[in-house]
């Protein structure tokens, strides 16, 4: 088994032009990253290189690594980011170091070849966790900023040590409401990791990304004559939820010109979901009023009386499921592929045909991660096994895979709703 603490040095590269010796500090042009300080507060120290690789751990940090294409870098990330696929796209294409070289099991035993390498708590730290930190001595680590309240003590020790450390917010509301624009949080956070971990090109691409799908779905949108109105249930909020669970400001519908019946403000301070009563979802009903069901808690439909008489509502209506809006976090490029789907299913081919959204779907993994095919090495988990994807399967039909091995749905497709209030898929 290869030591996990050695990372093999990639490249180094060395610019002299005309004779002339430079050099350049990311985030100090006028044009590029600007940051000070990252999100709990402390200034930003910029890592000489990576070669003693990247610790990443709690919710998002392993997200952003993948996004910046610096999975392969991480030689430590979390427990989730270990077994908890489902909706996070990222884990079916970021191959962690430590991943790489440790089997097909994810089932938290001690047998697991890289156990010891993914933290022993979901998005936390524990002690353990700390005394491998400390003798991996990585370049850098990865962090929530809410880890310097939680994990006082541990995280003490990780600065008393001098690891340096990038601290990450959690960002839900990424865009502008109305303009779309992308959030000065959102800027901040790919500014911070451009800057520290010196991927300023990467960076502006990802910025890019943003601006290109929010202008490739408004293009499309401008195509819609008649204005259809929607309901989202099943989003999830620290696990899974049935139907009645919802957001009054879902940003896939917004951005794929589907109203939003649902009309109270709402709270930014999170993720926003909560649950709501069938009688408040009633009130802005209309006769062509579309269900989405958030492939994350499909499962749910059947488990509650509340869910399923939000399900009653919707019995004559179109149904259809879409991909996890969040799952461990936002998932940022599924937002991109909701929206499509959206689309797709309230307009059809008028506005998006089925070759043009496979087409779209694709472009979006192909933004975030360079590529729209899986490379999931990872298919033996406590409960389930998921078998690995053939050569050519893309992100989005990995994902659906797994999802209906895991949770018995997929993660697109049309559903019918029952008289008790139940939901089955169409075949």
């Amino acid at each position: 088994m290869v030591d996990k603490k050695v990372i093999a040095i990639a490249a180094v590269a060395i610019l002299a032009i005309a004779g002339v010796s430079a050099f350049m500090v990311v985030g100090n042009n006028d044009d590029g990253p600007k940051a000070d300080t990252d999100f709990a507060g402390k200034n930003l120290e910029v890592v000489d290189n990576l070669d003693g690789g990247i610790v990443a751990v709690g919710q998002d940090s392993f997200r952003w690594m993948t996004y910046f294409g610096l999975a392969g870098k991480c030689v430590m990330v979390d427990q989730n980011d270990m077994t908890n696929y489902l909706g996070k796209s990222f884990m079916y294409t970021g191959r962690a170091l430590v991943d790489i070289e440790g089997g097909n099991s994810a089932k938290l035993s001690n047998e697991d070849a890289a156990r010891a390498y993914f933290t022993h708590t979901n998005c936390g730290i524990t002690d353990e966790d700390v005394n491998t930190i400390l003798n991996l001595k990585p370049s850098v680590m990865v962090i929530p900023a809410g880890f310097y309240d939680d994990y006082p003590t541990q995280m003490a020790a990780i600065e008393k040590a001098g690891i340096n450390t990038l601290a990450i917010g959690y960002i839900y509301t990424f865009l502008e409401k109305d303009t779309f624009k992308i959030t000065s949080d959102l800027e901040k956070q790919i500014d911070i990791i451009s800057i520290v971990l010196k991927q300023g090109e990467r960076g502006e691409e990802l910025k890019n990304a943003f601006e290109y799908l929010v202008n490739d779905l408004k293009g499309l949108s401008s195509k819609i004559t008649d204005k259809r109105t929607g309901y989202v249930g099943a989003l999830a909020y620290n696990g899974a939820h049935g139907l009645d669970s919802s957001i009054p400001y879902y940003m896939p519908m917004e951005l794929a010109g589907v109203e939003n019946i649902l009309s109270d403000a709402m709270d930014y301070e999170g993720s926003g979901v909560k649950t709501y009563s069938a009688s408040n979802i009633a009130k802005g009903m209309k006769e062509d009023t579309i269900l989405f069901v958030d492939a994350s808690g499909y499962y749910q439909n059947g488990s509650s009386n509340d869910s399923m008489g939000v399900a009653k509502l919707f019995q004559g209506h179109d149904a259809h499921i879409v991909a996890d809006y969040i799952w461990t976090g936002m998932n940022y490029d599924t937002i991109f592929v909701d929206a499509y789907q959206i689309m797709r299913y309230a307009y059809g081919d008028s506005v998006l045909t089925e070759t043009q959204f496979e087409e779209k779907v694709n472009k979006v993994y192909d933004l975030f991660y360079k590529t729209h095919l899986s490379n999931r090495n990872i298919s033996e988990f406590k409960s389930y096994t998921v078998p690995l994807p053939s050569e050519g399967t893309t992100i989005f039909e990995d994902m659906s895979k797994f999802h209906e091995v895991a949770r018995g749905n997929p993660i697109y497709g049309d559903v019918s709703i029952g008289s008790d209030g139940k939901l089955s898929l169409v075949a």
